[in-house]
C-alpha cells in the first residue's frame, strides 16, 4: 500500500493534472527550466542525480515533448470547440453531449500520454530519489 501512496504522489509531483506538460509550470511545484526538475540546481542536488540519469530524463522528455504538446492542443480545441457550443441558444443536447465525449476522450489521452512519460521517468530515479523528490514536494505543497 506504501508503494501505491508513493507511486501516486510521485505522479502528482512530476505531472500536475490539468498544467502544461512542456510549459514552465509542469511538474507541479517544481518547474522551471520548460518542465525539466532535473535541470533545477536545487532539486538535482537534493536527488543526487548523475550525469547519466539527467541525459536519460532529458531524452525521455524530448521523446515525448511534441506528442504532449499536440495532446494539449487538441484538449484546448475540444474545449473551445465545446464552450463555443455550449454558448449557443439553440437547444442540441446530443450534439453537446458528444462534444463532452470528445473532450474527455482527449484529456484522457493527454492524461495516459504524461503517465507513460512518468513511468519511463520514474524507472531512472532510484527509490531513494523517488522518495527525495516526494518528500521536497510536499515540502513545497506545504509551504514549509
Amino acid at each position: 500500500m506504501k508503494h501505491v501512496a508513493s507511486s501516486l504522489i510521485l505522479a502528482s509531483v512530476l505531472m500536475a493534472p490539468g498544467m502544461p506538460a512542456a510549459g514552465s509550470h509542469w511538474p507541479s511545484g517544481l518547474g522551471g527550466h520548460h518542465g525539466k526538475f532535473w535541470k533545477k540546481g536545487n532539486v538535482r542536488r537534493k536527488l543526487e542525480l548523475t550525469e547519466d540519469q539527467v541525459r536519460s530524463l532529458e531524452q525521455i522528455f524530448a521523446r515525448n515533448e511534441q506528442m504532449l504538446a499536440d495532446l494539449e492542443a487538441d484538449v484546448k480545441k475540444k474545449k473551445a470547440d465545446f464552450e463555443a457550443l455550449l454558448a449557443d441558444d439553440r437547444d442540441d443536447d446530443k450534439r453537446i453531449m458528444a462534444e463532452v465525449d470528445l473532450l474527455e476522450q482527449a484529456r484522457a489521452n493527454l492524461g495516459k500520454a504524461r503517465v507513460t512519460m512518468l513511468l519511463a521517468m520514474r524507472k531512472i530515479l532510484t527509490s531513494e530519489q523517488r522518495e527525495k523528490l516526494r518528500r521536497e514536494h510536499e515540502r513545497r505543497e506545504g509551504g514549509d
